[in-house]
């Protein structure tokens, strides 16, 4: 079901200006691009699918240092679900933060990954690293892994069906799927998530119910659903995408607000809040059908 339509033209500029990255090479020809909803799962996607980002894309976001988190909600989360005698398959390892701290802690972790500059990193620090994808990966490791996992991953991919699938065909029966992806249905929704939401960064709109309705596409079944608490590095995000629209709708708030209040103490009372707020990510946990 066709959602909206995007102007190509207003995308190019507002990454050159927010960024400084040019991604009109990844629109060449088109005018415009669109969001459906896909009705069985109520999954968003954009289309047409082959406007994602390549290599160098990537290579631009990487030079900003909030890029790749090495150790982030997410990461700690599931590792406090783990005994740590699981085999782990990290698809998308990025910034290699998760899987060297998962080798640290002494569990049997392999990672897929198609930045060259991680390939070299993982070298040096003597992790198992693939260049390749999980569907190829996949063809020649039937059912090698106790648990899968991928993180700010699946909102990348264009090609879902098979991305999923080939990872639930690397896991063991009963084994253990771990996707974690923004929440657009959190606070990030304000502002439809930023322009890093949009491709060619961003090729789908995950949430709960999306997440949930694979278990009638796929042979899994959701154990388990944790909700991020908002992170102090998302308050300034939170404060100008929430709170100060919320005061400037009300007019007595924004009389006591211009008069009394300032930006340190809508912080503040975030601070107090915040494990009560939804934040950016939502973290699925699914068991594979035997």
């Amino acid at each position: 079901m066709l959602l909206k339509e995007i102007k190509v033209q207003n995308l190019i500029e507002d990454y050159r200006v927010q960024l400084g990255i040019d991604v009109s090479r990844h629109f060449q020809g088109l005018n415009k691009f669109a969001l459906y909803q896909c009705l069985d799962t109520e999954y968003r996607f954009f289309y047409p699918y082959n406007i994602g980002g390549d290599s160098k894309f990537y290579e631009n976001l990487e030079k900003y240092e909030w890029y790749y988190m090495p150790w982030k909600w997410e990461h700690q989360k599931i590792k406090g679900q783990l005994k740590g005698k699981e085999k782990i398959l990290e698809v998308g390892s990025g910034g290699l933060g998760f899987l060297s701290k998962m080798k640290e802690s002494g569990f049997n972790v392999t990672g897929l990954e198609l930045n060259k500059n991680s390939l070299k990193k993982a070298k040096f620090l003597n992790l198992e690293l693939h260049m390749e994808t999980v569907q190829n990966f996949s063809v020649r490791n039937q059912e090698v892994f106790d648990v899968v996992c991928s993180f700010q991953v699946l909102e990348h991919i264009s090609q879902v069906n098979s991305f999923i699938k080939s990872q639930l065909d690397c896991l063991k029966p009963s084994g253990t799927l771990v996707i974690s992806v923004p929440n657009n249905k959190s606070f990030i929704r304000k502002t439809e998530g930023g322009i890093l939401n949009k491709p060619p960064h961003h090729m789908g709109l995950w949430d709960e119910r999306s997440l949930r309705n694979l278990e009638s596409i796929f042979n899994l079944k959701v154990e388990k659903v944790f909700f991020e608490p908002l992170q102090k590095y998302h308050y300034d995000w939170y404060v100008n995408s929430v709170l100060i629209p919320f005061i400037n709708r009300n007019k007595l708030l924004l009389k006591i607000y211009n008069k009394f209040g300032s930006r340190k103490i809508l912080i503040r009372i975030i601070s107090v809040i915040s494990k009560y707020i939804k934040g950016h990510s939502i973290l699925i946990i699914y068991k594979k059908n035997d």
